[in-house]
């Protein structure tokens, strides 16, 4: 919604195999985008390119530093992403900030940087870019213009299939610890839940 995405962009999802990851990279291939996206491990490379076949190794890059800013640059012949759908840090976020074509959008979900208000930089809006901090936990908290939107979207998506089920690891009531170990290790795809 705050995106304004269209067909044929260029977008950067990180943390492609996480829930909200899964359902981007959906959404932007369902308007045709070239989508990059960044994974943490070579397990969940491959879990990526099973669920997406589009999905190639150029368009996956490390999550676990900066090196997905120079092979973003490559692909995209210098020219950068449209969309970046945020969740990494401090200097993993100042590369993905870099990665902004002229009119792009840079949509936060992460809390790190905003709850630590850690500097941006300027010089970004040079080109003509918009920032949009999305607290994703607190967006249905008043129902509004967005949330309308986006309960309008996942209603069409669920219809014509683009709005799938994640991916959900299950745990019982009585394994929570386990769940939130299994979680810290950093190695779950899709959503941690306890039933």
């Amino acid at each position: 919604v705050r995106g304004q995405l269209k067909h044929g962009e260029k977008v950067l999802i990180h943390a492609g195999t996480g829930g909200v990851g899964t359902a981007a990279i959906a959404i932007a291939y369902s308007y045709d985008c070239e989508v990059f996206t960044t994974v943490s491990s070579i397990e969940k490379r491959e879990y990526l390119k099973k669920l997406f076949p589009r999905l190639n190794d150029e368009h996956i890059a490390n999550s676990r530093d900066t090196t997905f800013e120079q092979q973003i640059r490559f692909v995209t012949k210098g020219k950068g992403v449209d969309i970046v759908l945020n969740s990494l840090a401090e200097d993993k976020l100042q590369a993905s900030v870099r990665l902004l074509a002229q009119h792009g959008r840079f949509l936060e979900i992460g809390k790190f940087d905003l709850s630590q208000n850690n500097p941006l930089g300027m010089s970004i809006f040079l080109k003509n870019t918009t920032f949009h901090g999305i607290l994703l936990d607190s967006l249905f908290e008043n129902a509004n213009d967005d949330w309308l939107r986006v309960h309008q979207l996942v209603e069409q998506g669920i219809q014509n299939g683009v709005v799938q089920p994640l991916h959900s690891n299950v745990f019982n009531a009585n394994e929570i610890e386990q769940a939130f170990r299994y979680m810290s290790q950093g190695k779950h795809m899709g959503k941690v839940v306890i039933k």
